[in-house]
């Protein structure tokens, strides 16, 4: 599952640690610095961003971590 955090590197880190010590995931990778670009009305808005891919044998649980324990952490799904 992949996920984007925009906020403070050391909290991502801690975040990390609590997922794995919790044995919500086996393995997370960290992305640094994924530029993310929207379009807005009229210009176009670019943020970096920090990318998450966690796997999990139950995922519905890890959401339910996630939403109570971090929900800072932004699910984002890839096609």
């Amino acid at each position: 599952m992949t996920f984007v955090y925009k906020w403070n590197s050391r909290e991502l880190r801690k975040i990390i640690l609590a997922i794995l010590k919790s044995w919500m995931a086996d393995n997370i990778k960290r992305l640094n610095y994924v530029q993310n670009y929207s379009l807005q009305e009229k210009w176009i808005k670019k943020e970096e961003e920090k990318m998450v891919l966690i796997h999990t044998e139950n995922v519905d649980d890890l959401l339910v971590f996630l939403s109570k324990n971090f929900p800072q952490i932004e699910k984002i799904d890839i096609n």
